[in-house]
């Protein structure tokens, strides 16, 4: 498994994973809208440049994830929008594997002792994904979504750079 930078031809793909609105909110918070199209990530990078997408590859060539960098922001470096597409490959520990090889990208490009990211609560799937590659909470830290008129929470994760250091 590798990791390539997401190109503007890879937007097909990304859609079609993007199924619900709820998917959509869980993996990209209030930042765009369902249903997702070419000119709401266009739009986004345009903004936020130094902001890099990545698509997981797998031993076939073939897409399976879509995950951002986020650098330059609070709590960064920081991964985000992470999503493993076809939902018949959740669960099969591809998101372990995708998490791990954007910290390994992170690390290389970026000299950094922590590494973030953020989660709802109620996604339990991902927290256990997270927490086997290593990310812990942070405590009293999150960021608050509205949503369908309902505030949602997002928990702050860190992973230790250090302490994986051997």
């Amino acid at each position: 498994m590798n990791l390539r930078k997401y190109l503007p031809s890879d937007f097909g793909l990304l859609n079609s994973w993007v199924t619900t609105a709820e998917l959509l909110f869980q993996f990209a918070g209030t930042a765009w809208t369902y249903p997702l199209d070419e000119k709401q990530v266009q739009k986004y990078q345009a903004t936020f440049p130094d902001r890099q997408f990545y698509m997981g590859i797998d031993d076939e060539n073939n897409a399976f994830a879509f995950g951002e960098i986020i650098v330059g922001d609070i709590n960064s470096p920081r991964l985000g929008r992470l999503l493993i597409g076809d939902s018949a490959s959740r669960g099969k520990g591809l998101g372990h594997s995708f998490v791990n090889l954007l910290i390994d990208e992170c690390r290389q490009r970026i000299e950094t002792d922590v590494i973030y990211l953020y989660v709802f609560p109620d996604n339990s799937s991902a927290i256990r994904c997270y927490e086997k590659a290593g990310f812990t909470f942070v405590p009293d830290k999150s960021v608050t979504f509205k949503y369908d008129d309902v505030d949602q929470i997002a928990l702050l994760m860190e992973y230790r750079v250090l302490d994986k250091v051997k």
